[in-house]
């Protein structure tokens, strides 16, 4: 795919993530609905056709109801998963700090303390970091889609790049 196609869609997805964060959720209890609701016309299907294998229907339920669930997991395990970073980063900053007797000691201090901070901001209150980390995802995604769109327009369209979408 040419450069400037990858970096419209790259545009076009950090947008929806950005600001219309709904469609995604919506798409997902869509395809999960659709899911439960196939498995469970084929368990009935089963049942009255004398077929006693439901057992791959049943995971489908198990699937579906995963997959409604998916947007949940990712808004919370997602900003859990970067505040634990930051927190053990800023505690190994922080043991750095005392430990040196240099004047990257200042520094280790800082950075312990940012660290610390951000860390427990995120664990603390994972909705609203919920939703500044899909924000900061989007906003990541609109500025390469932009750099992409225009270095492809000043290309030609395609620059070679390693991964091709």
């Amino acid at each position: 795919m040419n450069t400037t196609r990858k970096g419209l869609i790259l545009l076009i997805s950090g947008i929806i993530i950005a600001f219309f964060p709904s469609i995604i959720s919506s798409l997902f209890y869509i395809i999960g609905m659709a899911v439960i609701i196939f498995s469970v016309i084929n368990i009935i299907r089963s049942l009255t056709s004398g077929n006693r294998m439901i057992i791959p229907d049943i995971i489908g339920i198990l699937i579906g109801s995963a997959i409604t669930s998916l947007p949940h997991f990712v808004q919370t395990i997602i900003p859990l998963t970067i505040g634990l970073i930051l927190a053990f980063n800023g505690i190994d900053y922080a043991v750095r700090a005392f430990n040196n007797n240099n004047g990257s000691r200042i520094v280790n201090a800082l950075l312990a303390s940012i660290d610390l901070v951000l860390g427990g901001t995120l664990l603390f209150n994972l909705l609203s970091a919920g939703n500044a980390t899909r924000i900061i995802a989007g906003i990541v995604l609109i500025s390469t889609g932009v750099y992409d769109f225009i270095s492809g327009k000043k290309s030609g369209g395609n620059n070679g790049d390693i991964i091709d979408l």
